[in-house]
Parts: C-alpha cells; sequence; structure tokens
C-alpha cells in the first residue's frame, strides 16, 4: 500500500537545500505537482527560484519570531527545524500523481491539524510516485513545536493507509471476501494453526534457544537450514511442510525475524532497568554497555545493538517497541522530567539486572507445562464470543476494497471512523437492499481515526465497539461533538430522548441551558482564536520588517500591506494583546469542556433512562449532573 518515512531537520540551511531538492522541476512536472499550507505568496506565477526563496522566507520568519519568544539554547526540542516526511506508493495502487499529492496533502492537514505550515511535492521520476512532506517544526502562531513521537508515527501511517485506501476504491473493483470465507478459512488451514502455536511459543519463550527447545513439545518441527524456514506439525493431516515465507505477506518467518523478536524484547527489558538508574543520556549510555546494549544516538534515529551469546543484532528504534519511539528525544523530555535523585549504587549492576530479568522471565512456562497451557488458550480462544451487529445505513462512511469505513462516536469530542477488514464483514443483498453484517471478538483490537485531532486517535478494544456499534445502529440520531458544525445535531438528539421520555419535562429545562451556554463559548473562543492567529501574524510581520535577508523583508512588506498595519502599531503592544486574549482564551476553553461534560451526562442520562426496563425512569434530581 503506502510506505512512511520520518527524518528530522536540524539547521535551517539544511532544511533550504532540501526546498531545493523537492521543489525540483524535473521531479514535480514542472512545479503542477506543489502543494503547501500556511504560506504567505506576494507573486502569482513565481519560478523555481522565486518559490524556494519565497518557502524558505516563510518558514524563517516563522523561527524568528518564535525565537524572540523563546530561548532556544534552553529549549532541546528546538533543535528540530523541521520534519521531512516521505510518502511512497506502489504502482500497483494506479492513482495519478494528483491524487497522491492530494492524499499527501490531506494526510499532514489531518495529522497537524492545520497548525502548522507545511509542503508537499510529488516526485515522478522513480517507478513508484512518491509525496515529500516538509513541514515546518513551530506552529502558525509562533507558539508552540511539533512533538514527534510513537503515537506521532503510528498516526502518519494510519492516516496515509485509510486515505489511500479510500483514493484505491474510485478505480480499483472490489475483489472482496467475505467473514464465512475467512471463518472456514481459519477452522481448516494449517498455516493459521501453525502462527496460533509460534505466537504462543514467543510469549512463552525466553529467548530463541529456549524457542527452539519448546517448539517440539507443541508438535511443531522447525528447520532454519535452507534458504526459506520450514515448518511441519507432527499431529496434522499434513501432506508437505510450510515454508516461512508463505505465513505471512509483509515478514517471511526466518531465522533472522525470530531472533529479531527476542532481541526487541530484551532490548526493551534494558532499557525499562535501566533508565530510572541513569542521570542523564550520556550516564545510560555508559552503564548500558554494562548489560551488552550499545546505544548509538544520532541526528535521524537511535540505534541499539545488542551483543548476546556471541551475535550482534542492531535495531533502529523506530521498531523496538510498541509503546516508546526511543529517538533523542524521547531520552531528553525523560530526563529533563525525571526528578534529581541521590545517586544509586551500581557496584553489583550486572547481578542485579540479572535477578531483574529472571523477574521478568518468570511468567514464561516450562516445557512440562507447556502443552496444556497451549489447549486452555486455544479453548478460550474459541470459546471467545464472536458477536454480529447489523449496521445502520448513517454507520457506513465509505466501502473499499479491503473492507468499509465506518463512524462513531466514543466521547466528548470523539467522532471517528474504525475500518472494518473484509475478513469481519458479511455483505447481503436483497431487494431492499444492502445490509452489512460486522463480526466482531470481544478481544480483538481496532484503530480509531478522528479526522479533527489526531491525537484522539487510539485503539479500541472489541467489546467496546460492539456497544457502540449496536447503540449507534438504533434509529436515534447520532450524537456528534457539540461544536459550531455539529450542534444542529445535539439538540436533534436530545429534543428526540426528551420526545421520548415524556414523563419527565424537567429535561427540557436543563437542555436549553446548555444549549444556550455552549453555543455561546464556542462563538467566543472561535472569535478568540482568530484574534490570536491574527495578532501572532501581526507580530511576525513587525518583527521581519527590518529582517538583513531582503526577501524575508520583501515577504513582510507584502504581508504589512495587505493587512493595513501603520506605524502606530508595536511589537510589545502586540505580544501583551496575545496574552491577554490567550489567558481569557484558556478559561472560556475550561467552562466550555465543563459544559460540554455536562451534556454529555445528560445524554447519557437519557439513554440509560429509556433503555431501562426492569425499573422507574430517573429524575432529573436523581443524577449529579454537575
Amino acid at each position: 500500500m503506502v510506505v512512511t518515512k520520518h527524518f528530522a531537520v536540524h539547521s535551517t540551511k539544511y532544511r533550504k537545500s532540501l526546498i531545493k531538492y523537492i521543489l525540483n522541476p524535473e521531479k514535480t512536472n514542472q512545479l503542477k505537482l506543489v502543494s503547501d499550507f500556511g504560506m504567505s505568496n506576494y507573486l502569482d506565477f513565481p519560478t523555481y527560484e522565486e518559490l524556494v526563496e519565497m518557502y524558505h522566507a516563510n518558514l524563517t520568519n516563522n523561527d524568528r519570531l518564535y525565537d524572540s519568544r523563546n530561548d532556544r539554547q534552553q529549549i532541546k526540542q528546538s533543535k528540530i527545524h523541521a520534519h521531512h516526511l516521505i510518502q511512497s506508493f506502489s504502482p500497483e495502487d494506479k492513482l495519478t500523481p494528483e491524487e497522491i499529492n492530494r492524499i499527501g496533502y490531506e494526510t499532514i492537514k489531518e495529522l497537524i491539524r492545520g497548525n502548522f505550515r507545511f509542503i508537499v511535492t510529488t516526485h515522478t521520476d522513480k517507478d513508484h510516485i512518491h509525496n515529500h512532506i516538509l513541514i515546518n517544526s513551530i506552529d502558525l502562531n509562533s507558539d508552540k513545536k511539533l512533538k514527534w513521537d510513537y503515537a506521532q508515527e503510528r498516526n502518519l501511517r494510519m492516516i496515509s493507509d485509510r486515505l489511500a485506501k479510500e483514493a484505491g476504491a474510485k478505480i480499483i473493483p472490489p475483489n472482496r471476501y467475505s467473514h464465512e470465507q475467512f471463518d472456514t478459512y481459519r477452522k481448516t488451514n494449517h498455516k493459521f494453526e501453525l502462527k496460533q502455536r509460534l505466537y504462543f511459543l514467543l510469549e512463552n519463550s525466553k529467548n530463541f534457544e529456549d524457542f527452539v527447545a519448546k517448539a517440539s513439545v507443541l508438535n511443531v518441527e522447525i528447520d532454519f537450514s535452507r534458504k526459506h524456514a520450514r515448518f511441519f506439525m507432527t499431529d496434522r493431516d499434513m501432506k508437505q511442510v510450510i515454508r516461512g515465507n508463505q505465513l505471512d505477506n509483509r515478514q517471511p518467518y526466518t531465522e533472522d525475524y525470530f531472533r529479531e523478536q527476542f532481541a526487541k524484547r530484551a532490548i526493551e527489558q534494558r532499557l525499562d532497568f535501566l533508565l530510572p538508574r541513569a542521570r542523564d543520556l550520556s550516564h545510560l549510555l555508559e552503564i548500558a554497555e554494562q548489560v551488552n546494549l550499545k546505544i548509538s544516538p544520532k541526528k535521524k534515529h537511535v540505534t541499539f545493538t545488542l551483543v548476546e551469546d556471541g551475535r550482534t543484532i542492531s535495531i533502529e528504534n523506530k521498531t523496538v517497541s510498541t509503546k516508546h519511539l526511543y529517538d533523542v528525544q524521547f531520552f531528553e523530555e525523560y530526563f529533563d522530567q525525571k526528578e534529581v535523585l541521590q545517586d544509586l549504587d551500581l557496584t553489583n549492576l550486572v547481578s542485579d539486572f540479572e535477578i531483574y530479568q529472571e523477574e521478568q522471565d518468570q511468567d514464561k512456562l516450562p516445557s512440562d507445562e507447556l502443552l496444556t497451557a497451549y489447549k486452555d488458550f486455544k479453548e478460550k480462544r474459541d470459546k471467545i464470543q464472536e458477536f454480529e451487529v447489523v449496521l445502520a445505513d448513517h454507520q457506513i462512511d465509505k466501502l473499499v476494497k479491503d473492507g468499509i469505513f465506518i463512524r462513531m462516536t466514543y466521547g466528548i469530542k470523539k467522532d471517528g471512523l474504525v475500518f472494518i477488514p473484509n475478513r469481519n464483514l458479511d455483505i447481503h443483498e436483497s431487494e431492499q437492499g444492502k445490509s452489512y453484517h460486522v463480526f466482531i471478538r470481544e478481544t480483538a483490537q481496532f484503530f480509531i481515526y478522528n479526522k479533527e485531532n489526531s491525537d484522539f486517535n487510539r485503539y479500541m478494544r472489541g467489546r467496546e465497539l460492539i456497544r457502540q456499534l449496536t447503540h449507534d445502529s438504533k434509529h436515534i440520531p447520532k450524537r456528534r461533538r457539540p461544536t459550531r458544525t455539529s450542534l444542529k445535531e445535539k439538540i436533534a438528539e436530545l429534543n428526540l430522548l426528551i420526545e421520548l421520555d415524556i414523563n419527565n419535562k424537567s429535561y427540557q429545562e436543563v437542555k436549553d441551558e446548555l444549549i444556550k451556554d455552549i453555543a455561546q463559548l464556542d462563538l467566543t473562543i472561535t472569535e478568540l482564536q482568530d484574534k490570536v492567529a491574527h495578532l501572532n501574524k501581526v507580530a511576525e510581520v513587525l518583527l521581519n520588517l527590518n529582517n538583513s535577508d531582503p526577501e524575508n523583508r520583501r515577504l513582510a512588506r507584502y504581508d504589512y500591506a495587505n493587512m493595513n498595519l501603520t506605524s502606530a502599531i508595536k511589537l510589545k503592544q502586540v505580544e501583551k494583546e496575545i496574552a491577554e486574549n490567550q489567558n481569557s482564551m484558556m478559561k472560556w476553553i475550561d467552562d466550555y469542556e465543563y459544559k460540554s461534560r455536562r451534556l454529555e451526562t445528560l445524554v447519557q442520562t437519557l439513554s440509560h433512562s429509556l433503555s431501562s426496563d426492569n425499573r422507574d425512569r430517573p429524575g432529573k434530581n436523581e443524577f449529579d449532573l454537575e
């Protein structure tokens, strides 16, 4: 589908050279495949050279206002001046360069919520068309730096995949399989059973050697001596071996693959042990070598090299863990936030780590208990109830080749999309039309995309998704965030609930008051946000009017004229007004969130009241809406 890569840009000089490279007319179809966000443009048809200078001036002016407000020497994160992303597409995706540029633009717009300037260019000089994306590290208001961590990395990948799937559905005819077909495959196919056994072995083995030794207990024969790893289950009616490259399309099951899995676990185990004992990053690097771990921090990434049993395995930080990114920024922030403690006694560091290791490995089953435990594991897995939910039409967002995207609500200000793959989906056609049947196991995990705020993206357990989908499929208007764009939907839902709950009219008064307050607060906050954004732009222009760079001055004068500014406006006065408005805005946001929580409580109370058959409907005073 799509491959995404991230690189941090650590100097303004390199940032400018990167702008030159990504804008190359020969690669971007004479600048036709270039899009940007948040940039001031004083020329209608700029040349390549003019566009490079203009983009560079935009980012530099942004930086200078931030620098005037912050001491770069005191803020370690400010070492990063931009973020360079590469988004590569396969030729099999059959997408046009224009579509790919749009996907790149929408991906970043959703990822950073339109808070940072960015450039998207699409290069067509390779067989695989790809986007180069440059995001300035400072937000539009010149107040904050973009924090890049594991969650941001995950969100980039997930958003990119979702938009690519949606785009692919327009031109690739669906070739889908059903949940019924997948269920048959799961029960009869040797590959599925083998993968389950290998997974169970991985979870219950201390290291690679322990993994290989325990395999025979689960009736699995493993041969790593050939080009492709070979697997055979002696207790199944198998006619031939299964090769490692047949088990997973993305990652062949090889000896190196399994060794790397244990190496990742060992590295993270060492980091968990060492971090509380280290004073700073340099101290961490020093003591890590005592437990056979070498940490090599670089500008772009961190490499971990593990030496164990005479073998050396090097792994980059991005693949070490699913919990943390473990880049330089992670370590710097960790030690900045860590409380200063008295130096610990590290004379017995190695022996203490061995004890810690033994404690961590206590949950690994011995060989004589492994088979019984696996049978219990398989029995529990098979017993996990799979629920069938029939979706309502309003829940379907888009049908794509690999499945469907559905709309759902999972809390205050948290509307999102969930992808349901074909293996969890049966589509039935009748005279009445199509009906979508979703099959979800309680223990499964699904990713939720929040288009408005990627910080709210997360995984959801199957049981939680089942409850939500069941609730949303009822013929009650779908609940959405109470903002200016969706407030009417919230009011409609409350009106319907109140009409259904005809025995208690007191809810009407509470509802009217909350809706009125939220609507007014929403308008107030929006006005203040627009005012602060305008004032920040004014401050940036005033600061750069006397810039030594002629391109920066030209851009500042252009904005100065467009904004009808006068010499009477001073930078100090503007900065003071920004601070006052920001303080006021934070107060109104707190009030808005408080009112929203009360509104959410009211909706939940009414929904609960209507769904209860065995007790009387509660009155307003029985619930604490405060």
